[in-house]
């Protein structure tokens, strides 16, 4: 290093320094201060005056000993099949410290797996009889072993039972997964409950997560519960953490206090840096666990308006312990986008860039600890890049790259040996082959092989999912059929040559909110968009910056370090969308239905033959997959499968909830109308559309029975229905293929609607064509309007802002619009009214092939 860069980079971390103690002593020596909670985008959200005070306690608050209590829960599902056994010894090692002779302390052990299997393995017993040698208590701890999913709530329900009043308890909640038996909205919501009644009771609860556990969740029960959500790394910190409650409880344990939040404060924070705990609430607080000299402070929040704060003659604490706890204490409570916006608002660059885009559990985790890290060893941020103001990213968003790569794909070339080496399955690994009636596995006669080499492959073509955060790459690859038997290349089949067929593989790109690929090792071909891709300061070679443009050389594109959406991105309306998708989507499903076993190509001889060599009558390959496992809760209780939660978001309109609720057309056929064969009067009992194709037929409406409900479903479907059946004119039919330009179809439909034959040739090709029209269409419209909004909310877990949305419960939207209809999880998910649309929020479960 230079002298010149040396003076400057000591001044720049002077000046940093200067800047941190100026307004952290600043904020000491005044009880009030006041911020501007800013977005990433730089704008102002929303302006809070800050009050401090001191956590003060009376003489004689503090007993001199009281019986203690310690309730270890430990997760044994599946998931934890590698962590349990560390876990065990370190629980054995920890429960037979000779330090713990002369303490007055109680313990109990609880584990859980599926709902409705939860075991207390001993309840209320001294320490000392747990310590003694070859104790009947540590036999129990060595006997757990794994089994079944994860029911949180039932283990906390049981060592709520097992407090008493009069003594200190301390829940250690051990997790590696997600609270999902029977749901996970209802594990969340009974969770919730729970800490709720714990809350009155003198109990804290520290939470250890391990590997992929809901981290969110784990610190909003320790949040409520006056304790520490611990991420655990390593043995040792289990170790550390079980020690440190251990030890606070044989000790002199101030009790419980209470801190109201009277009503010209919006939100409290409680720091105790010798307590290490920071907890808030937009209600009463409630401490415990504190030893008799730790030490703390309230910060109490009042948001006020733009002209007021303006008034406020108090100094401006930005970067100050007081936002940073801010944040801290929102992340645990769940509050993800406000934490974020006021860790932007300490100005802190480096903090901010770090963690804008946290959404995972793991990167939660990582956002956690940094910011306790900077209240409780505030010289940290002496190392940080700190400026006067919200420093705006000027990096491209991922979403804004991956439009980028696509139109560009025909100059770029994958490494595909790099990126399957680096990809991480997100659901469950499937294989070739299907299961014969004993379980065994029968593999194709045939296989693939690959006409690229397998080196490098073009770059794929991209789609946003429908309904989650989630961004597939489809990489299409050239192959040829042979023989699994003797490596015979099969050449033709039905009369068609097979030796140039495309192979399809989706590799997800971002999961859930999730960069799944880190980076794309690739050539690139073209200069200019080599020049562009650096411009926007995405390409690396050998993990440094690129200067010079070589078509020989490989760069991986970095996807990590961006953010998934642009800050400043604007969302347009939905309305009329649903509507629109839907009439399109009910139509297309009637077409599809006439095509099931029709190719406008291909006879049904051939579209067997074509079967049978795993072929579809598109010419794709299609061979029969199944899993790995033959017993899908074995594969969990061996930790071979995990699961994980995965939020869904569908648009619907005040009347249909999301377009899961249309049926299929021939389900609706058969619901809502009669079908007779046309000659003979005969009616048809099981009519689909595929039938009408060789038979004359009309159709009737069904006589409906009492017990029929007609729905608002029903009212949509049965006007598309009607025009397409020719029973009624409505307009929608052919207003709708007027549009997607389907102009065959609608001039056979309306010929057949006037009763002249149509030739079966032509009315199938005629289906294909509309279909395929239809399709895209609607592909256009989720792209445009519906994919990028879905991602938006997915990956940040906000509704834009000028949406201007509150959340509502399924039971309040229902209230208002009582024609909506809920399944189990959507029931327990929230729900957006943006317009004449309501946007749907609500967790699934998801299985998923662990380390694979």
């Amino acid at each position: 290093m230079s002298t010149s860069t040396l003076v400057t980079t000591m001044a720049r971390q002077a000046k940093q320094s200067s800047q941190v103690k100026s307004s952290s002593s600043q904020a000491a020596s005044n009880t009030r201060t006041k911020f501007t909670l800013y977005n990433f985008a730089g704008n102002e959200k929303a302006f809070y005056l800050v009050d401090r005070i001191n956590l003060e306690r009376k003489p004689g608050d503090i007993p001199e000993k009281s019986i203690a209590h310690s309730i270890i829960i430990i997760d044994r599902s599946g998931s934890m099949y590698s962590d349990l056994k560390p876990l065990k010894e370190t629980l054995i090692k920890l429960l037979t410290l000779d330090e713990y002779n002369n303490y007055q302390l109680i313990v109990s052990l609880i584990s859980y797996a599926d709902n409705g299997d939860v075991i207390c393995h001993f309840q209320r017993i001294p320490i000392q009889e747990v310590m003694k040698f070859d104790s009947q208590y540590i036999k129990e701890i060595q006997k757990i072993r794994t089994a079944g999913s994860t029911c949180i709530s039932q283990s906390m329900q049981l060592a709520k039972s097992l407090v008493k009043a009069g003594e200190v308890t301390a829940i250690n909640l051990h997790t590696d997964g997600y609270a999902n038996d029977p749901s996970p909205n209802s594990e969340a919501a009974k969770l919730g409950e729970i800490c709720e009644e714990l809350k009155e009771m003198d109990v804290f609860a520290n939470t250890i997560s391990y590997a992929s556990a809901d981290f969110k969740l784990l610190s909003k029960i320790a949040n409520t519960l006056s304790g520490n959500c611990i991420r655990a790394g390593e043995v040792k910190m289990v170790y550390d953490a079980l020690y440190d409650s251990t030890k606070l409880l044989g000790s002199s344990v101030a009790p419980a206090l209470e801190e109201p939040l009277i009503k010209e404060y919006d939100y409290q924070v409680f720091v105790s840096k010798s307590g290490k705990k920071i907890n808030g609430s937009s209600s009463t607080l409630k401490i415990c666990g504190l030893k008799a000299d730790d030490r703390g402070l309230f910060y109490k929040y009042q948001k006020v308006a733009k002209d007021e704060y303006d008034k406020l003659d108090v100094p401006v604490a930005q970067t100050d312990e007081s936002v940073l706890a801010f944040a801290k204490a929102n992340l645990a409570d769940g509050n993800l986008n406000t934490a974020k916006y006021a860790l932007a608002s300490t100005f802190d660059a480096t903090l901010t860039e770090k963690h804008a885009k946290a959404l995972t559990n793991a990167q939660i985790a990582e956002f956690t600890e940094d910011l306790e890290q900077a209240v409780f060893a505030p010289d940290v941020l002496q190392n940080h890049e700190i400026g006067d103001r919200v420093k705006v990213s000027d990096k491209i968003s991922l979403l804004e790259l991956i439009k980028i790569l696509e139109e560009n794909s025909n100059t770029i070339i994958i490494n595909l040996k790099h990126l399957q080496e680096n990809y991480q399955r997100k659901g469950l690994k499937r294989i070739e082959g299907k299961r014969d009636e004993n379980g065994n596995l029968v593999k194709p006669w045939l296989k693939t092989e690959f006409l690229d080499g397998g080196e490098y492959v073009q770059m794929g073509s991209f789609a946003i999912n429908q309904n989650t955060a989630t961004i597939n790459m489809l990489i299409t690859r050239k192959a040829k059929l042979v023989k699994v038997e003797d490596e015979t290349l099969i050449a033709e089949v039905a009369g068609i040559l097979v030796t140039d067929l495309n192979t399809f593989n989706n590799y997800t790109v971002v999961s859930d909110g999730e960069v799944n690929i880190k980076s794309l090792r690739t050539k690139i071909s073209s200069k200019p968009v080599f020049d562009l891709l650096n411009k926007c300061g995405v390409l690396e070679k050998d993990g440094s910056p690129v200067q010079e443009f070589d078509f020989r050389s490989e760069y991986d594109i970095k996807l990590e370090t961006l953010p998934l959406v642009p800050f400043d991105g604007r969302y347009g309306s939905l309305d009329g969308v649903f509507e629109e998708l839907a009439e399109i989507k009910i139509l297309s499903s009637i077409l599809s239905a006439h095509l099931k076993e029709e190719s406008e190509a291909y006879t049904a001889e051939q579209l067997e033959e074509l079967k049978q060599h795993y072929l579809s009558k598109s010419l794709y390959i299609n061979f029969p997959t199944t899993t790995e496992y033959t017993d899908l809760k074995s594969a969990i209780a061996n930790g071979s499968v995990d699961s994980r939660v995965s939020y869904k978001i569908d648009i619907g309109s005040k009347n249909i909830l999301n377009f899961g609720k249309l049926h299929s057309a021939n389900k609706f056929l058969d619901r809502l109308y009669e079908v007779y064969h046309k000659n003979t009067g005969e009616k048809l009992a099981k009519p689909t559309f595929d039938i009408t194709l060789d038979e004359p037929v009309v159709f009737g409406h069904k006589t409906l029975s009492s017990r029929t409900k007609i729905t608002k479903v029903d009212d949509l479907m049965k006007l598309i229905f009607d025009e397409f059946l020719g029973l009624e004119d409505n307009g929608i039919v052919s207003a709708t293929l007027a549009k997607v330009g389907a102009d065959s179809l609608l001039r056979l439909l309306q010929a057949k609607w006037q009763g002249e034959d149509v030739k079966r040739e032509e009315f199938v090709a005629a289906l294909a064509n509309a279909n395929e029209r239809l399709e895209a269409y609607a592909e256009k419209v989720y792209r445009e309007k519906v994919s990028p909004l879905v991602f938006y909310i997915g990956s940040t877990g906000l509704i834009p802002d000028e949406m201007e949305a509150k959340a509502a419960t399924a039971e309040e939207i229902n209230s208002e619009y009582g024609n909506l209809q809920f399944s189990k999880d959507e029931q327990e998910g929230m729900f957006f009214e943006v317009g004449d649309c309501i946007i749907s929020v609500y967790a699934k479960n998801e299985y998923f092939t662990v380390g694979k």
